[in-house]
Parts: structure tokens; sequence; C-alpha cells
């Protein structure tokens, strides 16, 4: 799987990159990915995207890569980097071994209180690093509440522990403002087993953007040459100066309406299987931009910034496209939606809703946000004294994308088109 290449290590973190690369033996592209995840949880208390100061450009990495391809040697190059910048919060931040939502919850609890006593500020930010994820995911796999708490923290929401009580003098835990940021490593043989498609499904794994990386030549001398940051270490002087909001400038903003565009066609374009874990690509690709701003001390994302951004995104996306060409496997949960689909391809005059409903398990509300999707379409019948029902039927191979020709739209001016293709393209 070829195509990191192509990524633009931009900035000043792209710039350290570029200075250890020929040094490490590791795709640079990791080196950068780790070092994006380390930069968002350090500044993800003082930079916000939106006026209400609730969402941060949280960004939460997944290296996929074989054994013996620098996936070790990538985080170390990247705390390296980041040392001058931001070294003393990797080393209070930074956690591993969590293997279910309530031991996140008490470890962000337990932060949170401690340096609200010593410092008088309640502390959230978190880097989970797990050089061994496929151990978390298999011990995480029976606990349902693992993988809500992901989404919680991408979302920046609220997260509680309200079974947390062992005696009467206990208060459920409860994080607000949590900023909780995850690097993982993994090979593609584990994901395919481990990352539940039943879990994409729900958002859980579009929330991490994967990373596969290229081989690398060996090197005789592995040692890490001093890099200068100093750039880096101005802009984190700048960004926890003060609360900043990030803002988009004309040309970016025009652009981040084209990708909000093409991340609804990509997915009505994929299988249903693909679609769910890149339903987020846009808020993405803005979230990435926004970093990459911060890094050169400026709450202002530029069409620059978006462009660089959208050169990493795409390769996330060709990476998680090729792991889950082959569709879910054996082990994985079939959900509704796919339930409908397979039970609408093989009855292709049609299925009743009630009978159709039966069959999948699907709810009526899941069926009309199927349609609205163009996924599915349905006919009203009265084929006997009893009220009308519904006749549903697959909407076809090509599904509607909801944006006639001619309104103006990306998809009509062809300006999504080229950005699809480079996104599907492997």
């Amino acid at each position: 799987m070829n195509g990191s290449r192509d990524v633009e290590l931009y900035g000043p973190i792209g710039r350290a990159v570029k200075q250890i690369a020929p040094y490490v033996e590791s795709d640079p592209v990791g080196i950068y990915a780790a070092c994006l995840s380390m930069w968002s949880m350090a500044i993800g208390d003082r930079v916000f995207m939106d006026a209400g100061r609730r969402r941060s450009p949280i960004v939460s990495t997944a290296i996929v890569a074989d054994t013996g391809t620098g996936k070790g040697v990538s985080l170390d190059a990247a705390r390296h980097v980041m040392a001058e910048s931001i070294g003393r919060d990797l080393e209070l931040r930074e956690t591993s071994g969590l293997t279910s939502g309530a031991a996140l919850v008490d470890h962000v609890y337990r932060q949170m209180v401690k340096t609200e006593e010593a410092y008088g500020i309640a502390d959230t930010r978190v880097l989970v690093v797990e050089e061994e994820w496929r151990e978390i995911l298999e011990r995480s796999a029976r606990d349902t509440s693992f993988t809500s708490k992901i989404r919680h923290c991408w979302d920046c929401a609220v997260l509680r522990n309200t079974t947390k009580k062992k005696s009467e003098n206990d208060t459920p835990q409860e994080v607000r403002n949590a900023r909780v940021v995850f690097h993982t490593h993994i090979t593609p043989s584990d994901w395919k087993k481990f990352v539940s498609f039943t879990d994409a499904a729900g958002g859980s794994f579009n929330r991490i953007l994967p990373i596969a990386l290229d081989d690398v030549p060996l090197l005789r001398k592995r040692s890490l040459p001093a890099v200068d940051t100093q750039d880096l270490v101005d802009a984190f002087d700048w960004a926890s100066s003060e609360r900043h909001v990030m803002r988009l400038t004309h040309g970016a903003d025009q652009l981040s309406w084209v990708l909000r565009r093409a991340e609804r066609v990509l997915v009505r374009t994929l299988p249903n299987h693909q679609g769910d874990f890149v339903a987020r690509t846009a808020e993405q690709t803005l979230r990435v931009a926004a970093l990459l701003a911060t890094t050169e001390a400026s709450d202002r994302i530029n069409r620059t910034h978006l462009d660089a951004a959208v050169s990493f995104v795409r390769h996330s996306v060709r990476t998680v496209l090729d792991l889950t060409k082959d569709g879910p496997g054996k082990k994985a949960k079939s959900t509704p939606e796919e339930r409908v689909m397979s039970e609408l391809a093989r009855h292709p005059g049609g299925m009743r809703s009630a009978v159709l409903q039966r069959a999948s398990g699907a709810l009526a509300a899941d069926l009309e946000h199927m349609q609205q999707r163009g996924l599915i379409t349905h006919q009203v019948i009265k084929d006997g004294p009893g009220r009308p029902v519904k006749l549903y039927r697959l909407a076809g191979k090509a599904p509607r994308t909801g944006m006639p020709s001619g309104d103006g739209s990306p998809s009509s001016t062809g300006r999504v088109n080229p950005f699809l293709a480079a996104l599907q393209s492997a």
C-alpha cells in the first residue's frame, strides 16, 4: 500500500520531521502523525473550533503497519521532535493500558482532581499511547462502553462513570471538557480482526485516523540529530497565552464546503461497511488544518493549511479503504442497515415494511434514514381492505446523491470529482 509520499509534511512540524527523516528507519508520515496527535493534546484546552469553546481540534491517529516497519521508531522520533516545545506536557499527560471505558474515565477524573487541588485548574488533557493496540482492543471487546468513550473524547463531550461507587460517600465520576487524544499502533491483520465494523457503524473508528507506512531502507547509523523547533516553542507559548477560536479565511471556507459535499458523495458511493469509516473526513481535515495553523501561531485557517490537511487525511482514507476492502469478517456482527440491504437484495420485487423490519431487526426510523441517504426507495401500495403499506426496494447500484445537476453544488460543477478520485485511488 503506497501513497504516504503524497502527504505534504507542512509547517514547523513538517520541517522538523524532514530534518530527522534521513536518520530514522521509519516512514516520515508516521512521525508526522504522532506529532500531530501530541500537539492536539497539548493545545486542546486553549484552542477551539467554535465560539462556544466546546470542540477542540482533537486528532487521534493509529499507525497501521506490519511488524518491523518502524512504528515504535516513529513514536520515539516524534517525542524527539516535540520535546523542546511540549515535552513537559507529554511527560505529565501521557498514559497507556486503559482497557475499559471506566478505566479511561477514572484516569482523566483523577488527573482533573489532582491538578485542580494543586494548581486551581482542572486539567483534562490526556494522551493515550498504545503501542500494542491489539491487546487493548481484545480486552475492551468485553466492555461495550469503551468505544462509546472514544466517541465522547473526540466530541469533547462529558465523560461519566455512573457505576463508580464503592461506598456511600462515593459520588459518580464526571469529567467535563475532556481533551483525550489517542495514538496507537497495530498491524493490518490485527486491525482487520479486532476493529469492529459494528463499532465503526456507531461512529467510533471514523474518529481515529488510520495511517499506513511505506517501507524505508535500513540505516547503518540511527542516532537522532538535534532539531531546530524554536518555531514550535514560540507557537506553543502563543497557544498557551490565551484562548483562541479558529476561523476560516474566505478561500479556506469555500474549500471546506467543497470537502463536506465531497464527503457526502464519497460515503454514498462506497459500500456501507467502508462508508462508515470515512463519514467524518471533512471534519477531520478541518481539525488537522487547525493544528497546522496553530503551529504557525495563527488562529486563521487558510487555504494552504487546508490543502496540506487534505493530503494527510486523503492518505488515511486510502489506508482505511485498503484495510476494509474485503468487508466484515465472519465474526463481525452485521448492522440492521446491512441486513436491510441483504434482505432487499434477495427480494428484488420489494418487501413490505413490517416484513422487512422483522427480517432485519431495523426500525421504521432506520428505514427512513436509509431512504434519505438514497440507499432504498419505497412506494405506498394498497392491495387489500387494510391500510396502505410501504413496499421497500433497493435504490439501485448508483445511489442518489441528493444534489441534482445544475444546483450550483460542487458535484454539479465538477469540483468534487477530482477530490473523490484522489480519495478513492489507492
